[in-house]
């Protein structure tokens, strides 16, 4: 693969990624606070926001293992494409980094 063509695919990705956290995070969370999903299971759960991010954040990637480790050639998932997949993972890595960053005020970024 050429690099222009991966650039051409993580700009389309990330426009998606976009998108998906502004559509996705509406369903989830609070017009004040974009996290209160994993606060409010937190305190339903007796966790920490960073542990139920985690096992959201699992739920993606034991999709993407058993779809590689089902067909090791041309994975794909039953429920939606691999693609909704990777959109996800890499959205919930920047939520991660938004938990972190509403932690460290110091650095908050906007």
């Amino acid at each position: 693969m050429k690099i222009e063509t991966r650039q051409k695919i993580a700009q389309e990705r990330f426009k998606e990624c976009l998108e998906t956290l502004l559509k996705k995070g509406k369903d989830y969370s609070s017009s004040e606070d974009c996290l209160s999903n994993f606060k409010r299971n937190a305190e339903r759960l007796g966790l920490t926001k960073y542990q139920v991010w985690l096992v959201y954040f699992m739920k993606h990637v034991d999709s993407i293992c058993n779809a590689v480790k089902s067909n090791p050639d041309n994975p794909q998932v039953e429920s939606e494409p691999l693609e909704g997949r990777i959109t996800d993972i890499i959205n919930y890595a920047l939520i991660l980094e938004a938990l972190i960053t509403e932690d460290r005020p110091e650095i908050e970024k906007g």
